[in-house]
Parts: C-alpha cells; structure tokens; sequence
C-alpha cells in the first residue's frame, strides 16, 4: 500500500481552506474543505484533521479500545466518533469567536484495514476509486443538487451548471449533530483510490482522471499531475489530493 497526499490553493484563491493528513502506519487518510469568512474556513478544516488525528492516536486498533477505556469499539464506529468531537470542536469555537461563526468544512476519513478501506464522509468533497482503466465515485454528494438528481429533478450534466452547484447540506459545523456516511468497500490488489476536494473533482474529468491514475505508476507525479490538471482547467479554487494505491494489501499492526 502506497499513500500520498497535496495540496494546493489554485490561482484564483489567495489562501488555502483545504486541510489533508495521511498516516501510513495507521492507514489513515482525511481530507477536509473549510468555508467560512477571512481565516474560519482554514481554521474549521485544520480542527477537523487535527482532531481526527488525535481521535485514532489514541485508538488500539487490535483491542478495539480508546485510551484507557476497556469499552470496544470498530474502526467506523472510531470514525464516526472522531466526526462527531471535530464538529463539537468547530461549534464551539465558532459560538467562542464571532469572527469563526458560520465556519464549517466537509470531511472524508478513510481507514485502510486488511483488504477493505473503511469510509465517512460529509459534504461534497469526494473518493473514487479506479480499477481496470474505469473509474466509479464511492461517495454521495450531501448537496442540493444531488437531491435534486436523485430525485429526478434536473440530470448530472444539468448538476455540473447549476446555480446552486456548490451548496452543501451537510458539513461540520452546521448542527449540533451531523449525519456522515459510514462505509466499507473491500479492494483488489490493483485498486487505485483518489480522495479530493471538490476543487478537484468540479475541474478534472473522469475520463482524465482515470488517465492520469490508473496510467501513472509513480503515486507522487500522479498526484502533482492531478494539481496541474485542475489548474490548467481554471483553478478557481483550493485543491487537495490523496491517493491510495494499494499495490499489496497488508494488515495494520
């Protein structure tokens, strides 16, 4: 298993809101978008990585505990605990601060475990996964106009123009209690995972991103490449990129 994460803040914006963290010996991957006024969405991103990292250091992955508790718990139920104290967090400095108020973000943790990658998400950031040269989206979008598609409303196609493309309706730092998705899918040795934020996917195709993925061995220059590609395609907002290539799978000690 290979991992490898960036970052950039594009050519349009002047700072960068997104947050990622990769812990390789853990599997662990997060990626964060922040919204929020002056330094409140980067604030709200960094909180959410920083407090998931701190969550799973405390986590016995072989006994199933938390720091000193004897109380068992599974790898989704740790995610969705590390979700739940990262929105806590955010609610609170946001209600402390009047300059942070209105902050959120969005945020995908994904678990890399035997041969299966365990995954909660909320808002529109994203994981794909490329097998075979084809390329299938693991998460839902928790944006109108993913309703709006689901429900038969307006078509994908119409979704990518729509004036209300990027409001989410789910994120931390909305509510009290948030509402992530939690899930498993089990990969094969050859898998190639991609976990972005929506300044990636709303600018790279599919079709190049399974070109630049599934044809680029190197997991570095896959990832500079995908950061130019978006670029090149306007860079109007922040991107951030982690790649999983699983290669071999292996058991986490």
């Amino acid at each position: 298993m290979r991992i490898f994460g960036i970052t950039d803040k594009g050519i349009v914006r002047e700072t960068n809101q997104d947050s990622f963290a990769t812990e390789p010996r853990l599997g662990l991957m997060i990626v964060a978008d922040g919204m929020g006024g002056h330094a409140a969405g980067e604030q709200a991103s960094s909180s959410a990585v920083m407090t998931v990292l701190e969550v799973f250091s405390r986590y016995d992955f072989a006994k199933g505990t938390l720091g000193g508790s004897e109380e068992t718990y599974t790898v989704d139920q740790i995610i969705a605990l590390a979700l739940q104290e990262a929105n806590e967090r955010i609610m609170i400095a946001s209600v402390s601060d009047a300059s942070l108020q209105g902050m959120g973000t969005t945020a995908i943790v994904a678990v890399q475990r035997d041969q299966a990658l365990h995954i909660g998400h909320i808002g529109d950031s994203r994981v794909y996964r490329v097998r075979s040269g084809q390329v299938d989206q693991l998460t839902e979008d928790h944006s109108i106009v993913q309703q709006l598609v689901r429900a038969g409303a307006i078509s994908p196609a119409e979704a990518q123009v729509h004036p209300y493309k990027n409001v989410i309706t789910r994120c931390l730092g909305m509510a009290s209690e948030i509402e992530p998705d939690l899930f498993k899918v089990a990969f094969e040795a050859e898998d190639r995972f991609v976990i972005c934020s929506d300044g990636m996917s709303n600018f790279v195709s599919n079709q190049r991103l399974t070109e630049i993925v599934g044809g680029c061995d190197d997991i570095e220059e896959a990832g500079r490449m995908l950061i130019s590609e978006a670029n090149a395609r306007g860079g109007a907002d922040n991107i951030t990129v982690v790649l999983m290539f699983a290669d071999a799978t292996r058991s986490q000690i």
